[in-house]
């Protein structure tokens, strides 16, 4: 099982090669970190919530694990959680390599919010090492993976995450299967309400589940309109990996649901014919349209965004549906 070279969480923003990672979070920190305080300060004048994000964060859920509903809308690698969650997003998304400033922020987001700890659902995800495909990060992880699932915890500041994945597969089987029951007893403990898995690929996860105890709730890869090809199958991102989850009641989840791993990237996408003549027919944008493409799949998306407007405009694509014929001519979308 070979793992990412991309860590990715949505589409708009910090979209890059795990060796770029830290520097892109390192240098952009203090102006984002800025920019975030300032807008959360203007936000009693933001425009009223999407009507589909009036109540509880207006965005459905759908049950992952016994007693555990995820939104099937996320936000993930921003600095704007604080102002998000103000919108009504309900679905936070980070990861330990998403580094610790990011993770505190999130945690910080939520023990501020004055939204019930239990209304507002955290994944986040722990690196599995060693790993050819991704040595820089695991050099910074120099824990096992336990360790890392606690200093996760001690970052975010909070005394559960709702869902905790192994972010890709390690270069070992052997070790993959390691990493993954080391968070098998998390759930027992309550520390993870669930636990799941991102960028495996079909073959990975009927390889998986025989050996483990506890049934990865989510798979998370990344899939959007033009990026589900047997192209992109070495992480998941392709349909048969989504109907190998589905036969074994794993819920696939979508990072970069707007496009950001596809071939040509997400403007390849946005300004696809297909997609606009969809977005146009709807009065709706090409973003929305791509989203809800997605949903409309029983996916469950996680994008980013620190644009109240973007955040507010992707809550929105939860208010409209496409027809099975925009469905079927969108899906063909290369």
């Amino acid at each position: 099982v070979r793992a990412p070279l991309l860590m990715l969480s949505g589409d708009r923003a910090m979209i890059v090669p795990v060796t770029c990672l830290l520097l892109v979070s390192a240098s952009a920190a203090t102006a984002t970190t800025a920019t975030t305080a300032a807008t959360a300060a203007a936000l009693g004048g933001v425009a009223p919530l999407p009507a589909a994000a009036a109540a509880l964060g207006g965005v459905p859920r759908v049950t992952i694990a016994p007693g555990v509903e995820m939104p099937t809308l996320n936000f993930g690698f921003e600095w704007n959680h604080r102002a998000a969650l103000k919108l009504g997003v309900r679905g936070l998304d980070t990861a330990l390599t998403y580094t610790d400033r990011q993770q505190a922020e999130v945690g910080a987001a939520v023990r501020v919010s004055g939204i019930p700890r239990g209304e507002i659902f955290v994944t986040s995800k722990i690196p599995c090492c060693p790993s050819e495909f991704t040595k820089s990060l695991c050099l910074l992880a120099k824990r096992n993976a336990t360790e890392n699932a606690l200093h996760d915890l001690k970052v975010l500041g909070l005394s559960y995450v709702d869902l905790l994945l192994v972010h890709w597969p390690c270069s070992s089987f052997d070790e993959t299967v390691k990493a993954y029951r080391a968070l098998e007893p998390l759930v027992k403990s309550g520390k993870a309400r669930a636990i799941g898995i991102s960028n495996f690929n079909s073959s990975a996860v009927e390889a998986l589940l025989p050996r483990v105890k506890v049934k990865p709730a989510v798979n998370q890869c990344g899939y959007s309109i033009g990026g589900h090809s047997e192209a992109t199958q070495l992480w998941g991102r392709d349909d048969a990996t989504r109907q190998t989850c589905r036969k074994h009641a794993v819920h696939y989840s979508a990072y970069s649901p707007l496009g950001g791993v596809t071939m040509h990237g997400t403007g390849h996408v946005l300004s696809d014919p297909t997609v606009k003549a969809v977005a146009k027919a709807h009065n709706r944008s090409a973003a929305q349209v791509a989203l809800r493409w997605v949903l409309q799949r029983d996916v469950v998306a996680v994008t980013s965004s620190d644009k109240l407007s973007h955040i507010s405009s992707d809550l929105a694509a939860l208010e409209f549906a496409l027809t099975d014929e925009e469905m079927e001519q969108l899906g063909k979308v290369r």
